[in-house]
């Protein structure tokens, strides 16, 4: 192990900074994940099983990341010996994130599959997910072959193939998002409109994760010190967040019973809106009693009738015996 006068300038001050940006994004999921089981109450039951044990690992990593600085930085505090080792709470983060990052990948597989049919771009990056998901889980044990942090780069096989994998499955399903939902614009401005808003939040939450990510592995293969900590401890939160805006990001959209804005159910909103505009065009069929002809000629029919009692004197019945009798006016007739 090489000896340096502060080991906290090693990690310490990228994974502190780190951890503040990854509290802040568990707050911003904290919404997400509101926002979704209150909006989207209707979608399938596995993906609010999928949002729930997603949000659990995102606490729990976040969790862990402070009971590692409280110890380094408080208990342990002028303690330059155990800032210089690697521990088993620090171990859980690149772990964690590496299982965070594989489901997320693995759900937007899922989601190419239903939008193309095809099984080519998801196996791709199922396979990349894998990949990263297993050399993330791996990096603990080979950093506990060596557990100090100026020794990390020891491990720089594992790390990059980690890092490179997460960067390939941000980029292949960026790329296969955008083309197919801009190879299947309808022509119809609304349809389009909602095809094109896709396509801004696929680029938008896309590209922040690759980039992020790309960043994090250039920096690790250039830097010798942990500034790519600084990176890879927010890491997971992005890829958390950038589903959850993906779907929180739904609302007025035409959605189908997934609760994923699909190909199919796309074309069936065009032609929803096909519909509407047909009917704006062409007035829906009215019932006859609803129907006021201006061209026919309006007749005028009164129709009265008059009940009286007239009292008269009837021999044999006594005074004023009363007789009914019935008159009609002469303007209740009809005419024709």
């Amino acid at each position: 192990m090489r000896t340096i006068d502060n080991p906290a300038e090693i990690a310490h001050g990228p994974v502190l900074i780190g951890f503040t940006f990854n509290a802040v994004l568990l707050g911003v999921m904290f919404t997400q994940v509101y926002l979704y089981y209150t909006q989207f109450k209707n979608d399938k039951m596995w993906i609010k099983i999928f949002v729930a044990v997603l949000f659990a690992l995102d606490i729990l990593n976040t969790s862990c990341d402070a009971a590692y600085l409280y110890l380094a930085l408080i208990k342990h505090f002028g303690d330059f010996q155990y800032l210089g080792v690697v521990t088993w709470l620090f171990d859980t983060d690149p772990a964690l994130t590496g299982f965070i990052v594989t489901l997320v990948q693995a759900f937007f597989a899922w989601r190419i599959y239903i939008l193309t049919k095809s099984w080519l771009y998801p196996i791709v990056i199922l396979a990349t997910a894998i990949t990263g998901g297993i050399t993330a889980i791996l990096t603990p044990v080979e950093v506990a072959k060596a557990p100090f942090f100026v020794d990390i780069g020891q491990s720089k096989t594992t790390i990059s193939i980690w890092l490179s994998a997460e960067v390939l499955g941000d980029i292949i399903i960026t790329t296969v998002l955008v083309w197919h939902l801009s190879s299947h614009k309808t022509g119809f401005q609304r349809s389009d409109m909602i095809i094109d808003r896709i396509i801004r939040i696929t680029i938008q939450t896309g590209l922040l994760t690759m980039i992020f990510a790309a960043i994090n592995l250039i920096v690790f293969l250039t830097d010798p010190t942990g500034m790519h900590l600084l990176f890879n401890f927010p890491l997971c939160k992005l890829y958390s967040n950038s589903l959850m805006s993906t779907l929180n990001s739904r609302s007025g959209w035409s959605n189908g019973p997934s609760g994923i804005s699909t190909g199919k159910e796309t074309e069936d909103h065009t032609k929803s809106l096909t519909h509407t505009y047909k009917a704006q065009v062409h007035p829906p069929p009215m019932k006859p009693s609803e129907i006021i002809n201006f061209t026919s000629p309006m007749h005028t029919e009164v129709y009265v009738n008059v009940e009286s009692h007239e009292l008269k004197d009837v021999p044999g019945r006594g005074p004023m015996q009363p007789q009914r009798a019935v008159f009609d006016d002469k303007s209740s007739r009809d005419y024709p």
